[in-house]
C-alpha cells in the first residue's frame, strides 16, 4: 500500500527538515507539504527536499492544511505529521503497519500522560469525555486531534475530507460509522511541541488560550453531532427514571411560613443508615425533614417516620434523582440541602453549606477538588464533571457539580430553573451558570470512599451502568448548551475556517 505523508507547515524553517527526513525514511509514495502562511524559508526547504509542496499565501490553520493535503493525496493510506515535531521512523511505521493490517485509523496512544501525578490539561479532558460519551472508554485520550496518525485513504473518504479540519468531529464520525480504530505506538509530543502564542494568548472572553478555545469548540462540535445522530443522551441510557411524576406532581399540602432550611433525602433500602442520617441533619439545625421513599422497605420507612421525618411514599423506583425533585417540591424551606440516605454525614460537615447558602451562595457544592490530586487517571464521571464546567467558562470548579452530595440550592433559584432540572444534575448545574447564580465549592465531604458499592456501578460489558446514566446525564445538559447557543457553544467561531475549508476543497 502506497503511503502519503500530510504536513502542514507554516514558519518553520527551524524544525521542517529533521521532520522530513525522518518521514522519507520510511520511503513514502509521497510527501505532502501544505505551505500557508509563511513568511520564512519552509516552502523552499520543502521543494529542496523533493516534497510536494501546496502554497497558500494565508495562514489556513493545521487542520485545514490537513483537510486539503488529503483530499490532494494519492496514497492509500494518509500519515498525518506536524512540521515542527521530529517523530522517529521506527514509530511512523507503525502507524502505516497498522492500516496495512486492516484498520481504519491508528492513533497515538497518549494514554501514559492521564497516570502522571498531576492534574489533565483541559484538552486531555476534552478528549477523554469525547471517547467516554462514544462508550470507548478503553481509547482515553486517544484522538485525531494529535499525531502522528494515519487513517486509509477509503475511510477518510467515507468520513468526509472536510470534516477532517474538525479531528473531533472526525473522529465521532469514524466510531459512528464503526471503524476500526487502534493506538499501535506512544509517541512523545507532549513535551517535544513547540510553545506558540496560541498556546498563550487568553482571549478577554474566556479563562482559556486561544489553542484550548478552539479544541473545546471542536469537541463541543463533535458531541452536537453525536447528539443530532443519537437523540438528546447520545444513545446513553436514563436508567429507568420516572419523569413524568414530576411533571405531573403538585404537592398535596400548602408550602409551610418561616422556614430557613429544608433536606431531601431519597431512600430506598436504607434501615442500617436513615436514623442516624436524620439525627446529624437535625443537629444541623435542619427544621424540615423530608425523605422520599421509592421501592423502600418497611422497616426504612418506619426508622424514619419514628425520627421525626416527614415521608413521601412510593411504592416504585421512582429512577435517579427524580425523588429529589419531588421533595424539593414538597419542602418549605429559603434554602434546600440534598444528601442520600445511605451516607451518615456529620452535623459539623453539613453546617458549611447552610451558612454558604446564608452568605449568598446560590448553589453550595460539595469540594471534590482534591480527587484531582489524589485519583489518577481521573475518573470517568469526573471527567464528564470537570468537562462541563469547562464548557461553562468556569475551570475553577473542576469536578464540583450537583452530582454529588452533600449540596445546598436556594428556593429561588428551583423556582427559576424549574424543579425538574433538578432530575438531571448536570442540567441544573448548567442552568445555574448560566442564568448568572453564584454556584460555588464549599465544603469538602468524602462521599467517593464512603459510597456504597451497588451493582450498577460494576463493570459488565463497557460502561458500567451507573456511569453510563451519569454520562448520559452530562450530554443531555450539553444538547441544553448547544439548543441555547450553537454547535460550538460560546467557543471561538470557526466561520473564517469553514469558508477557507469550502473554498480550496471545492476547486479540487
Amino acid at each position: 500500500m502506497k503511503v502519503s505523508v500530510i504536513i502542514p507547515a507554516c514558519n518553520e524553517e527551524d524544525l521542517l527538515l529533521p521532520v522530513l527526513n525522518e518521514a522519507q525514511k520510511i520511503k513514502p509514495f509521497e510527501i505532502i507539504v501544505v505551505v500557508n502562511g509563511s513568511s520564512d524559508a519552509t516552502k523552499a526547504i520543502a521543494e529542496d527536499a523533493g516534497c510536494r509542496v501546496v502554497y497558500y499565501e494565508e495562514a489556513l490553520g493545521i487542520n485545514i492544511g490537513r483537510a486539503i493535503g488529503a483530499k490532494k493525496a494519492k496514497g492509500d493510506i494518509l500519515l498525518f505529521l506536524d512540521g515542527d515535531i521530529a517523530v522517529p521512523h521506527q514509530e511512523l511505521i507503525k502507524y502505516t503497519q497498522a492500516i496495512e493490517t486492516g484498520h481504519d485509523i491508528a492513533l497515538n496512544d497518549l494514554t501514559w500522560i492521564m497516570k502522571r501525578k498531576v492534574r489533565p490539561h483541559p484538552v486531555s479532558v476534552a478528549k477523554y469525555m469525547l471517547n467516554l460519551c462514544l462508550q470507548r472508554e478503553g481509547l482515553s485520550v486517544q484522538a485525531l486531534t494529535a499525531i502522528p496518525h494515519a487513517i486509509k485513504k477509503t475511510s477518510a473518504a467515507k468520513i468526509g475530507y472536510e470534516n477532517l479540519a474538525h479531528p473531533p468531529l472526525a473522529h465521532t464520525i469514524a466510531l459512528l460509522k464503526g471503524m476500526s480504530i487502534v493506538a499501535p505506538c506512544s509517541s512523545d509530543v507532549i513535551y517535544t511541541n513547540k510553545i506558540r502564542n496560541t498556546h498563550k494568548t487568553i482571549p478577554t472572553n474566556s479563562p482559556f488560550p486561544i489553542s484550548t478555545n478552539y479544541i473545546i469548540g471542536d469537541h463541543i462540535k463533535a458531541l452536537a453531532h453525536l447528539i443530532e445522530e443519537k437523540v438528546v443522551r447520545g444513545g446513553l441510557t436514563d436508567g429507568d427514571r420516572n419523569r413524568e411524576i414530576v411533571s405531573a406532581y403538585t404537592p398535596n399540602v400548602k408550602r409551610k411560613t418561616g422556614v430557613k432550611y429544608s433536606v431531601v433525602i431519597p431512600v430506598g433500602e436504607e434501615k442500617e443508615t436513615i436514623s442516624s442520617v436524620i439525627k446529624e441533619v437535625k443537629k444541623a439545625g435542619v427544621e424540615e425533614i423530608i425523605v422520599v421513599a421509592n421501592g423502600a422497605d418497611e422497616v426504612t420507612v418506619k426508622r424514619a417516620i419514628e425520627a421525626g421525618a416527614t415521608v413521601l411514599h412510593y411504592k416504585q423506583r421512582l429512577g435517579h434523582n427524580v425523588p429529589r425533585a419531588i421533595g424539593a417540591m414538597y419542602s418549605s424551606g429559603e434554602v434546600c440541602l440534598f444528601i442520600d440516605g445511605d451516607i451518615v454525614i456529620s452535623a459539623e460537615n453539613l453546617r458549611p453549606y447552610l451558612e454558604a447558602a446564608d452568605q449568598g451562595i446560590d448553589v453550595a457544592l460539595n469540594n471534590l477538588e482534591c480527587l484531582l490530586d489524589e485519583v489518577h487517571p481521573i475518573h470517568s464521571v469526573s471527567a464528564a464533571k470537570y468537562f462541563l464546567n469547562l464548557v461553562c467558562k468556569r475551570p475553577d470548579l473542576t469536578i464540583n457539580t450537583t452530582t454529588a452530595i452533600p449540596h445546598a440550592i436556594k428556593r429561588d433559584v428551583m423556582e427559576k430553573l424549574g424543579y425538574d432540572s433538578l432530575i438531571i444534575p448536570p442540567l441544573f448545574q448548567l442552568k445555574s451558570i448560566m442564568y448568572g447564580f453564584n454556584v460555588q465549592p464549599v465544603h469538602f465531604v468524602d462521599v467517593a470512599r464512603t459510597n456504597r458499592i451497588r451493582k450498577e456501578h460494576m463493570k459488565v460489558k463497557g460502561l458500567a451502568a451507573s456511569t453510563q446514566r451519569i454520562l448520559g446525564d452530562y450530554v443531555e445538559a450539553m444538547a441544553y448548551y448547544i439548543s441555547q447557543t450553537s454547535e460550538r457553544g460560546e467557543f471561538l467561531p470557526d466561520i473564517r475556517r469553514h469558508d477557507l475549508l469550502f473554498e480550496v476543497l471545492k476547486n479540487e
